[in-house]
């Protein structure tokens, strides 16, 4: 698929903004990238997800005119040899909406120049696999459509005290969605928790394994999902939302 001229500026805007999230005193600079939250149902033996990615970028990060934030569609897939958390295993061909993905070190992503797949909202997602390895080939077209874009409300600090409760606030819970992720992250370690409501309080003794830096990461994620069973195997689709800000954690 070619993509616009547009498109490209966006994407490299974005990946601009992920290699600021680096600084050189990070230990292992990768740690402190951008990933986005999924649920972990525990009797899969596959997750799909279909993914709108909203992004803050950093200070200084060059900024697309009239675009206060950039929305990137990512997809991903895992499929398990013996249930969730087990090794990944290669289930063939997988697609998104007609788009191919590609294979990384067994989980399945969109490729990086495919931005825009198709992931739209109130929409369903069309997924494709080919099958292998245990898994029987299927299409499945999805009954839940894709969520409204979630996002944070503008007070969101720049900087989180570690010694305090955090309270994370969304503009709106937004529609078609069955709950929501919050996280607070400190490029190493995550903390997670789940309510379908407007705000979320973290407990100073909630996030107190978290380390000081100049690159944590908050973020919310919005999603419904849905499950099938082919050949036996129990395989779990999601849609989601996600804003992310980058933020000081001190």
């Amino acid at each position: 698929m070619k993509i616009s001229n547009f498109y490209r500026i966006l994407s490299f805007v974005f990946l601009l903004g992920l290699a600021a999230s680096c600084d050189s005193e990070s230990e292992d600079p990768q740690q402190t990238t951008q990933t986005n939250p999924l649920p972990t149902p525990g009797d899969a033996d596959g997750v799909l997800a279909a993914i709108k990615a909203k992004s803050n970028l950093p200070e200084g990060t060059p900024t697309v005119p009239g675009m206060p934030d950039i929305l990137i569609d990512v997809a991903n897939a895992n499929f398990y040899s013996s249930g969730i958390n087990s090794s990944l295993v290669n289930a063939g061909d997988v697609s998104i909406n007609a788009f191919a993905m590609q294979n990384v070190n067994g989980t399945y992503v969109n490729n990086f120049t495919d931005i825009t797949l198709g992931i739209n909202e109130g929409q369903a997602n069309d997924w494709n696999v080919s099958g292998g390895n245990g898994f029987d080939g299927f299409s499945h077209t999805t009954s839940k459509p894709m969520p409204g874009v979630v996002r944070f409300q503008t007070s969101v600090s720049d900087q989180i005290a570690l010694g305090g409760d955090v309270t994370l606030s969304i503009q709106n819970v937004p529609s078609n969605v069955d709950n929501i992720l919050w996280v607070i992250s400190d490029g190493r370690e995550v903390v997670t928790k789940e309510a379908r409501s407007t705000s979320m309080t973290f407990s100073a003794s909630e996030i107190s394994g978290l380390r000081a830096t100049s690159q944590g990461i908050v973020q919310v994620a919005a999603y419904n999902s849905e499950s099938q069973t082919f050949g036996g195997k129990k395989i779990y689709f999601i849609n989601e939302t996600v804003d992310s800000k980058f933020v000081e954690l001190n």
